[in-house]
């Protein structure tokens, strides 16, 4: 058995560089990637550490788990049926079966030196359905994105599926709370759908990116202002909690206009999992997205406006760290001195 490098979460708090992970073993229809890049999640990632993730409680009770979802890498291999997947081409989102091997499981597993993914094309034609796929959350990217700028491509999607899901067009008044990584790129995709942002946080540097950036057109800062006070009774369309507390949530809602709406994006911990339904404002509506969808099947549209100039991807990390310095990455993201880390791996 040959084994390999791995981000790996041993126990609540303690996560480390280990070297005695399995290295993936390649099915016919699966392609081996060799990861270059991770991002690494401030949500997702920080609550799987710290073992405070909500629901994804089911996940990190089966310590030790392989981190990552924001894997990027290249093909290096491909199985004997693979026919639409070739060497050299680049994918996010390698990962590996939920028995990763020698005592580890996954919370998806990108954050490895290898991973895989499936043709899942070649599995059809050959008579398969998509409940035998291994994997269907995995994309193309172009060489012309470097692998450190695709650590950050999923959470790009997950913004722009997330401004689809809330239902921002042309004209649409939107509240958004919180403006580290994703809520910066949020406020950016509603913009491009026409929407108009008005951000809080409570960090004037990243209220300022947002501007800079996203083009966010209006910023409270919730330690120096009275968000109330600042608002003077506007109204909005749609308002989103995107740092994960129940109490943003009733807040939001006070601000919207009859019939809006509450978008709840954080990731929710474990002590606070229960929405008050009787706290929300009368008719308006709670639109739960604490996990992505369809953020996948945006990707394509995501890729285009990267290409066009429309997204930067570099402007949404502010530190590149080798695999080994993982508790360096988490207390940068801890202490609000990161936006976001891009994670890399070496041989």
């Amino acid at each position: 058995m040959e084994y390999m490098k791995a981000i790996a979460v041993m126990g609540p708090g303690d996560v480390r560089l280990v070297d005695d992970v399995p290295k993936p073993v390649l099915g016919d229809y699966e392609a081996l990637v060799r990861v270059h890049a991770c991002g690494f999640c401030n949500g997702t990632d920080m609550q799987i550490i710290q073992g405070t993730g909500g629901d994804l409680g089911n996940s990190v009770s089966l310590y030790p788990t392989v981190l990552g979802h924001e894997g990027a890498g290249e093909v290096i291999a491909v199985g004997r049926k693979v026919r639409h997947i070739r060497v050299g081409e680049r994918w996010i989102h390698p990962n590996l079966y939920p028995d990763v091997g020698n005592g580890y499981k996954k919370t998806h597993g990108s954050m490895a030196q290898f991973g895989m993914v499936s043709d899942n094309q070649a599995m059809l034609e050959d008579g398969f359905s998509e409940k035998d796929f291994p994997w269907v959350k995995q994309h193309r990217f172009p060489e012309t994105m470097s692998y450190v700028d695709a650590g950050v491509l999923l959470s790009l999607a997950e913004s722009h599926s997330a401004a689809v899901n809330f239902g921002v067009k042309e004209g649409t008044e939107v509240l958004i709370y919180g403006s580290g990584p994703m809520g910066m790129s949020l406020s950016l995709f509603c913009g491009l759908l026409g929407g108009h942002v008005t951000q809080i946080d409570k960090i004037q540097e990243r209220l300022d990116m947002s501007r800079r950036i996203a083009g966010t057109e209006f910023t409270i800062n919730s330690s120096t202002e009275d968000v109330d006070a600042v608002l003077n009774g506007k109204k909005f369309d749609v308002a989103i909690d995107i740092v994960g507390f129940t109490d943003i949530i009733y807040e939001a809602s006070r601000h919207l206009k009859p019939g809006g709406k509450v978008g709840s994006m954080g990731v929710l911990r474990n002590d606070d999992l229960l929405v008050d339904t009787s706290r929300l404002q009368d008719n308006t509506s709670l639109h739960m997205l604490n996990f992505p969808y369809g953020e996948y099947a945006i990707m394509d549209e995501t890729l285009a406006l990267i290409q066009a100039g429309k997204v930067n991807p570099k402007d949404f990390y502010s530190h590149v760290l080798p695999y080994g310095r993982i508790r360096e990455a988490m207390e940068l993201v801890r202490g609000k001195q990161a936006l976001k880390v891009i994670l890399t791996i070496e041989d």
